[in-house]
């Protein structure tokens, strides 16, 4: 009988903790909170369609540029008009063999393009590109 009195006065504790352990873990709302809750507003001049269109300059350096079916360089900076309203140029590294020997030439935008696979093609011969002038980055500030 004892253990069925003891039994019946614990069931109301234990339900008692298990709501209260229920309760701690719904997270509180803070003053930070509500201003985080709010839809975000984008910035004038960049849309969907914009970000879709584009590319990350991290992830084009580096990527090869194609002839036809060969290499002739590699893209290894880009560089933006001062007004950072285009890109004006492709640098790329030419010739050599794995790096060395190898020289950097500025490029046009125009004379690259991004084909429907996603390979950067140029109309620009190897001899073109090895016969072009060297880059000079202390040309561009």
């Amino acid at each position: 009988m004892r253990t069925a009195i003891a039994l019946l006065l614990a069931i109301p504790l234990v339900a008692t903790a298990a709501a209260a352990q229920q309760t701690q873990q719904t997270p509180q709302p803070q003053q930070g909170d509500a201003a985080k809750a709010q839809a975000s507003v984008p910035i004038a001049g960049l849309d969907e369609a914009a970000l879709a269109s584009s590319a990350r300059a991290s992830k084009l350096i580096g990527s090869n540029v194609h002839e036809g079916d060969a290499t002739v360089g590699q893209i290894e900076d880009i560089l933006l008009s001062k007004d950072y309203a285009r890109v004006t140029a492709f640098i790329l590294s030419v010739g050599g063999f794995l790096g060395v020997g190898s020289k950097l030439v500025a490029v046009p935008t125009t004379q690259v393009k991004l084909d429907s696979e996603g390979k950067f093609t140029t109309d620009l011969t190897k001899d073109q590109l090895s016969a072009a002038p060297a880059f000079d980055f202390a040309k561009a500030k």
